[in-house]
C-alpha cells in the first residue's frame, strides 16, 4: 500500500531551536493543489502500466486517450512558449509597425532632446550624441519609417475590403451558417480517469489525503530516528 499526506510543514524552516518554522518557499494554496493532484495522478499512472506489464494486460483505452491528450497538450504549450519567447525577443529589438516613427526613440531614460521628427539629438544626460550613435539610430529610424508605410497601406487595404465585403458571402452555401459557427471546434478534454474500475488494489492500495484538510495520520517513532508506525 501507498499513502500520500500533503503535509505543508515539510518545505519549512526549522527556526529558533525549533520555537517556531517559516514557510517562505511555498506555493499558494491553488498551486499547491494543482502539484498535489498531478503528482498523486503520476503515482496512480505508474502503478498501472506496472500492474498491466506484470499481468500482460493491455493499458485501459481511457488511460491511454487521456495520456496521449496530455502529451500532445504538453507539446502545444512548449511550443507556444518558444512561440511567445521568440516574439518577445522580437518586440525587444524593435518596435512593430503600427508605432509612429517619431515615437519610437520617445524614451527620457534614454534621450533629453528630439528634433521635430521625434529623432533623438541628445542623450538623458543631455549631452549631444556621437556620430556613430547617431549614424546607428538613423538606420534604425528610416527601415521603421518604410515598415510603418508599409502597415499604412495594407491597413487601409484590409479596411477597404471589410466595407465592401458583403455579410452573406461568409454563410454557408448548403446550411446558412455563418463562418463563426463553421469554425474549427477546440478539442474535446481527455476522458476521466477511473482508477478504482482499472488500478487493482490488490496489486497496489493508494490511499492519498485530501488537500488543505487535515488529515487523520499519526506518525509514531519509539525505535530510533528512521523507523516509523502510523495508522490511516
Amino acid at each position: 500500500s501507498i499513502a500520500i499526506v500533503p503535509k505543508a510543514n515539510l518545505i519549512s524552516k526549522v527556526k529558533q531551536q525549533g520555537k517556531s518554522i517559516q514557510y517562505h518557499g511555498q506555493s499558494d494554496k491553488e498551486t499547491g493543489r494543482e502539484l498535489y493532484e498531478y503528482f498523486c495522478e503520476c503515482i496512480r499512472s505508474k502503478l498501472l502500466e506496472m500492474q498491466c506489464e506484470i499481468r500482460s494486460e493491455e493499458l485501459p483505452k481511457w488511460y491511454t486517450r487521456r495520456r496521449d491528450y496530455l502529451s500532445e497538450l504538453d507539446l502545444e504549450q512548449k511550443r507556444q512558449r518558444q512561440k511567445h519567447s521568440k516574439t518577445d525577443d522580437n518586440k525587444q529589438s524593435s518596435p512593430t509597425p503600427d508605432i509612429p516613427p517619431q515615437d519610437i526613440f520617445r524614451d527620457g531614460s534614454k534621450y533629453s532632446s528630439w528634433d521635430e521628427n521625434g529623432f533623438p539629438m541628445k542623450d538623458a544626460n543631455g549631452k549631444e550624441l556621437s556620430k556613430a550613435a547617431t549614424k546607428k539610430l538613423k538606420k534604425i529610424y528610416d527601415a521603421h519609417c518604410k515598415r510603418h508605410d508599409k502597415w499604412k497601406e495594407q491597413k487601409k487595404n484590409n479596411d477597404d475590403d471589410s466595407k465592401s465585403t458583403n455579410g452573406d458571402q461568409n454563410k454557408d452555401k448548403t446550411t446558412g451558417e455563418t463562418g463563426d459557427n463553421l469554425a474549427v471546434k477546440p478539442p474535446q478534454p481527455p476522458p476521466p480517469m477511473q482508477w478504482e474500475g482499472s488500478l487493482d488494489p490488490e496489486f497496489c492500495h493508494v490511499v492519498a489525503g485530501s488537500f488543505g484538510k487535515r488529515q487523520g495520520l499519526e506518525f509514531v517513532s519509539d525505535m530510533g530516528p528512521f523507523v516509523h508506525s502510523f495508522q490511516v
